[in-house]
């Protein structure tokens, strides 16, 4: 292991020894005993349990909530510690598919879920407009800021809140309950209910809690999901998100609208046919706009025109043409052309505002990052990935846990870990740093690689590993 050099810290507890003194001579009597040390309190498991989810490189969730507007919401996500979430919900029972990156929470859904909420594109087409294209939401819009609820550090210390009602006693004495084919120990902390894994190190299995997230247009309420360590799969994580981010190119956006005009049917022939729409641009930026029509002939679908215009200055007007070349079409046509009788034909058209595709720059490096080099010997980064060790009963020193923590304060977070270790294993617990990068998908690769190699050598994880560990 190449350890960094660095100041040691050190816990540990030793037996008072016994000293007699006779006469003039400095002779002392009796010897040193260790003292039993007692296991981590309830209050103490819990806090590393939580500790430990946050440092997870990504967590799965599936449960249920509320959103602040009080709409019931079903999930089935994976959320990363860098921020990237992706996964499946379901909003007053209508489902959809969610993408956060760059902290922009992106939806796709059909037409009756953005034809529920208010605020959403304009005018009666509104779900039309917008369905199962990906739309760039305001966490106020449907009530849930996802990133405020999921990422592992931040519900990690939310839950951690008042994590001293939990108590002194052993937190193997706590209620036991069934978590799916788990047994667990019910916890409750000043931030909700933790059900963790009876067995150590205590694993996240399912939470509950009242409220999460920092507004009250963006809080849900009553969120209850399972929760299991993703790490071990964070290649794949970031690779499926960026090919799902890849489909990006022009999302929209729903809170920036134009002035719709004028419309008129053109060039209608046997290949196709044409609307242009006529619209002004009201914002005071320049804007992209995206037309899209919903054709009919006969009452029956004819299909779907799509076309883009700008960028429209601010108060200028601008124009785009639709048009339908579809195989439909051309049957119609003919139809038309050479069935006695009436014909008619329409459609449905809507305007919306297109946002700015996000940089996937960063995202694509995650997606094909190597693990940091421990080899390199960094002492500075944005990401520390660290080792906390002991002496097992030969005295021989054995990884506790190996962890990842952001920020230049790592030493802290690390030794605070340190009496729960000395506890765990009733011996003195030290921390090492194995390297510092300024990748965190590198130094989350690191820590997996390391656990990966330990358990193919000890047939276990480390005592103390959450994160990165199979189990």
């Amino acid at each position: 292991m190449t350890r960094v050099p660095r100041r040691g810290r050190l816990a540990a507890v030793f037996g008072s020894a016994v000293l007699a003194v006779a006469g003039c001579s400095n002779a002392v009597s009796g010897s040193p005993i260790a003292a039993e040390v007692a296991p981590p309190t309830a209050a103490e498991s819990i806090t590393q349990s939580l500790i430990n989810l946050g440092e997870a490189g990504a967590v799965h969730y599936q449960g249920t909530m509320s959103s602040a507007s009080d709409d019931p919401v079903t999930f089935d996500l994976t959320a990363a510690q860098t921020g990237e979430i992706h996964g499946t919900f379901t909003h007053d029972g209508k489902p959809a598919t969610l993408l956060v990156v760059n902290k922009a929470t992106y939806v796709k859904a059909a037409a009756d879920f953005w034809a529920a909420l208010s605020g959403v594109a304009n005018g009666e087409n509104k779900g039309t407009a917008v369905a199962d294209r990906w739309v760039k939401v305001p966490g106020s819009l449907i009530g849930i800021e996802f990133g405020d609820v999921f990422l592992p550090d931040v519900l990690g210390q939310n839950l951690a809140k008042g994590t001293e009602q939990a108590g002194e006693r052993a937190i193997g004495e706590g209620e036991r309950v069934d978590v799916g084919s788990a047994r667990a120990v019910k916890v409750t902390t000043g931030g909700g209910t933790v059900y963790v894994d009876e067995k150590a190190p205590h694993g996240v299995l399912k939470v509950e809690t009242d409220r999460v997230g920092r507004a009250d247009t963006s809080s849900v309420r009553d969120l209850v999901t399972t929760v299991s360590d993703a790490t071990a799969n964070l290649g794949k994580f970031y690779q499926d998100t960026a090919t799902q981010a890849a489909g990006l190119t022009a999302p929209i956006d729903v809170l920036t609208t134009v002035q719709e005009g004028t419309h008129n049917f053109d060039a209608c022939g046997a290949a196709s046919c044409s609307i242009i729409v006529q619209f002004t641009n009201p914002a005071k930026v320049a804007v992209k706009v995206s037309v899209r029509g919903v054709w009919q002939g006969d009452n029956a679908p004819l299909g779907v025109c799509d076309a883009t215009a700008g960028p429209v200055a601010p108060g200028q007007g601008g124009s785009a043409t639709c048009t339908l070349a579809s195989p439909e079409w051309v049957k119609f046509y003919q139809r038309a052309n050479s069935v006695p009788g009436s014909h008619p034909y329409s459609v449905e058209w809507s305007t919306v505002v297109l946002a700015d595709a996000p940089d996937l720059a960063q995202l694509t490096a995650r997606a094909g990052a190597k693990p940091a080099d421990p080899k390199a010997g960094k002492a500075e980064g944005s990401h520390y990935v660290y080792a906390i060790t002991y002496s097992d009963s030969a005295r021989q020193a054995k990884v506790w846990k190996y962890g990842v923590v952001a920020g230049k304060f790592w030493e802290d977070h690390a030794d605070q870990q340190l009496p729960t270790c000395l506890r765990s294993t009733g011996s003195g617990c030290g921390v090492d740093l194995l390297t510092a990068t300024d990748e965190a998908a590198a130094a989350q690769g690191l820590t997996q690689q390391l656990v990966d190699k330990y358990k193919t050598e000890k047939g276990e994880c480390p005592t103390g590993q959450w994160a990165s560990c199979k189990r």
